[in-house]
């Protein structure tokens, strides 16, 4: 592949995308994969019953999310069936399910940023796959801690404080959520920053011990 790279822009450009659409597939499927996995851990089968326990990206994937995020940069999955009625500690279980997500999402850029520190200081194209994990997945982990419906951050509220003020509000207003989550995504640069500060602070970790 480094010989194809060198030989021309086109073979860069294609390879720099095959490498984005991993990063992308893989931030997505282990994202809604942990979801499953710590929701079945704590009682609930729904997950395993739909097919969703598994590396399959067919499983997991919204064609028009998918694409959408290919292109402009957000996008969704297929949610996984959660039934919290089988949880064995509800409000315990809601909430390490909401997490396991974003949990995920930042040790996958942690690892990622570790190759990525590594393989730059050899100049290997390989360093953008990694680059591009640590930067997607840092997105994700950062967007989903919104605390706005349906995100895991609005989740995560409600499993601490299920009957707050905020919570029904909410539940009763998803559609004003939805347009105060574009506004936030559109028109601000709020996750910017706060994916900016993650990615230095873990590339400044592994350079500090490299």
């Amino acid at each position: 592949m480094i010989g194809l790279i060198r030989g021309g822009s086109v073979y860069v450009t294609l390879t720099l995308f095959v490498f984005y659409v991993i990063a992308v597939l893989s931030a997505l499927i282990l994202h809604e994969l942990a979801h499953g996995l710590v929701a079945y851990w704590c009682g609930d089968p729904s997950a395993k019953y739909a097919g969703r326990l598994s590396l399959n990206p067919f499983k997991h994937l919204d064609p028009l999310g998918t694409l959408s995020f290919l292109l402009f940069g957000f996008g969704w999955t297929i949610p996984v069936p959660i039934n919290p009625n089988n949880f064995r500690h509800p409000r315990r279980d809601s909430f390490l399910v909401s997490i396991a997500g974003i949990v995920t999402n930042l040790l996958l850029a942690f690892i990622a940023s570790f190759f990525y520190v590594l393989l730059a200081i050899n100049g290997s194209i390989w360093a953008f796959l990694f680059q591009y994990m640590l930067l997607i997945n840092l997105v994700f982990a950062v967007f989903n801690l919104l605390p706005l419906a349906p995100l895991d951050g609005f989740n995560l509220i409600a499993s601490l404080a299920p009957n707050s003020g905020y919570v029904r509000f909410l539940n009763q207003n998803r559609l004003l959520a939805m347009v105060i989550l574009l506004v936030i995504i559109y028109f601000t640069d709020l996750l910017g920053y706060a994916q900016e500060w993650l990615c230095n602070l873990f590339i400044d970790f592994w350079c500090l011990i490299l």
